[in-house]
């Protein structure tokens, strides 16, 4: 017998090892069976949705987590969903996310700067940034990414003044 704990693995394995679709339709046939998703289960459809590039039915589960289901989305769900909006350039609706959000965290703007690079938005990127370092000047995942984005834009004086930022806020522990 299933329950939504054994469904929610399989729908998480699938969508780990890149088989969206069958993740997607193990959580067809959860609902069928009537057994209620909880947090973990729409995390995994979140990271399923991403992987395969289904905005609009990530943005449909992520809506329905409360409205139909009842379960306020975490901190993982709403990086999830910057991270979906972020890789498919949709900065507008990925801002949206973490404008909604009930507090503000490094790790969702770390996120974000990690798609702007991708993307090479620097306007956004800066942004990013800064509000990273408003919440922790010691997280040097982003020094590293806004000198990337800074270099991969032809912007080499910049890139090299967030490094020595960096050496100076975030030294390395070698």
């Amino acid at each position: 017998l299933r329950d939504t704990i054994s469904w929610s693995t399989m729908i998480a394995g699938y969508a780990q090892e890149g088989y969206s679709h069958q993740a997607l339709r193990c959580f067809e046939q959860m609902q069928r069976e009537g057994l209620c998703a909880n947090e973990v289960t729409f995390l995994s459809l979140l990271n399923a949705c991403n992987h395969a590039g289904k905005l609009d039915e990530a943005q449909t589960y992520y809506e329905s987590m409360s409205t139909k289901y009842g379960i306020t989305p975490n901190l993982e769900h709403h990086v999830c969903m910057v991270v979906v909006f972020g890789c498919a350039g949709e900065f507008d609706k990925a801002m949206s996310v973490i404008k909604a959000m009930p507090s503000n965290y490094p790790v969702v703007w770390i996120v974000l700067l990690g798609t702007c690079k991708k993307w090479g938005n620097v306007d956004l990127g800066k942004l990013a940034f800064d509000q990273v370092l408003q919440l922790d000047d010691s997280a040097t995942a982003a020094y590293i990414l806004m000198a990337e984005i800074f270099a991969a834009a032809g912007m080499q004086e910049d890139a090299e003044n967030v490094e020595t930022m960096r050496m100076k806020y975030a030294p390395s522990n070698d």
